[in-house]
Order: C-alpha cells, then sequence, then structure tokens
C-alpha cells in the first residue's frame, strides 16, 4: 500500500515541481504578464495525463470493491436497514463507521460513478491532447546541444560542453521562425 501511495505522491510532486519551475523560469512580457517555459509546462502536464489511468487504478486496488458495491445510500439511514449497514461497513474500529462511509463514498464517486469516466478522459485530455504536448516538447527542446555532453560521457568528445537550457517560450519559438523565414511570418 505505501508503495503505491508513495508513487502517487511521486506524480503529484513531479507536476507540481514541472509548473513551479516553469513559473519560475518564465519571462516576463511587454504587457506585464508572464509566459512559462513551454518545455517545462508541457512535461508536466503530460506527465500529469499520462498517469491519470493509473491513479484511477491505484485508488480501486486500495479501496477493493467495496466502493462499487456499497449498499444505496438510503441504507445508512432506514430504521429497518441502518443499523446493519453501519455494522458491515466497519473496517477499523478506531475509525466510526460514519467516517468510513463517508470515505469510501467519496471513493465511490471519484472512481466508479457517471462523472468518473469523464473525470478520466478530461484528465488526459482537458488541456489538450498528450501528442500536441510531444509535438510542442519535441519542437522546443535543444537536442542538438546535448550530442556534445553524450559524446564527451562516451569518450568520444575530449572536452565536456557547457550546457543551459534556455527558457522556452511561444515569443521566442516566433523570433526564431521569423529569423528562419523573415519577418513577413507574422
Amino acid at each position: 500500500m505505501r508503495e503505491k501511495i508513495s508513487h502517487m505522491v511521486g506524480v503529484a510532486e513531479l507536476v507540481f515541481a514541472a509548473g513551479q519551475v516553469s513559473a519560475y523560469r518564465a519571462e516576463k512580457s511587454a504587457s506585464g504578464t508572464y509566459i512559462p517555459d513551454e518545455v517545462l509546462t508541457n512535461a508536466g502536464r503530460r506527465l500529469a495525463g499520462e498517469e491519470i489511468y493509473n491513479e484511477f487504478k491505484i485508488v480501486a486496488d486500495l479501496a477493493g470493491g467495496l466502493c462499487a458495491t456499497m449498499p444505496f445510500e438510503e441504507e445508512f439511514f432506514a430504521k429497518e436497514t441502518k443499523e446493519l449497514a453501519n455494522k458491515y461497513m466497519m473496517r477499523n474500529p478506531k475509525i466510526s463507521s460514519e467516517n468510513q462511509h463517508r470515505c469510501f463514498r467519496g471513493i465511490e464517486n471519484l472512481i466508479v460513478s457517471e462523472l468518473a469516466g469523464v473525470m478520466q478522459v478530461a484528465g488526459l485530455h482537458g488541456g489538450g491532447s498528450p501528442q500536441m504536448e510531444t509535438i510542442t516538447m519535441m519542437a522546443r527542446y535543444d537536442l542538438e546541444s546535448l550530442k556534445g555532453v553524450a559524446k564527451y560521457l562516451f569518450g568520444i568528445e575530449k572536452e565536456l560542453p557547457k550546457y543551459e537550457r534556455a527558457t522556452v517560450t511561444p515569443r521566442k519559438m516566433l523570433e526564431r521562425f521569423q529569423k528562419m523565414y523573415g519577418s513577413s511570418a507574422k
């Protein structure tokens, strides 16, 4: 269980870190707004989107089948069934039946409700397709500069080149495009 929760914590922190560093590396535009680093923004979004199904799987695995087979909500309050529903809901005597019920109802709403499927697809595609994130990252990432580092590490080159990745924003790409194709490409 700890390994599964640790995985979800790790993904959440990596996504958060990508967002934080993207904001830290942002560049101020002429209007005063800040434009975040595109590579880092898309890397975080892609990781979050790709992991969403795995995270739903982990939650389902940790919860077991109860969240899909719980009695209807009314059964926990109906005079005839309340006592039995709460009795069989108990998993941990240190936690009230009501709180366990609330927890599993919350998990039910998260992973087996009508909205759960929408949330999963929105988690993957809601901010844009993972394919577009890949295209953006590959178009913006300076792989050529890293080849020198790889050559040094593999003993092909004797000198380790200094590598500093510049912040990449849509404005930088526009400037690059204009240099390549002329200023009429606005």
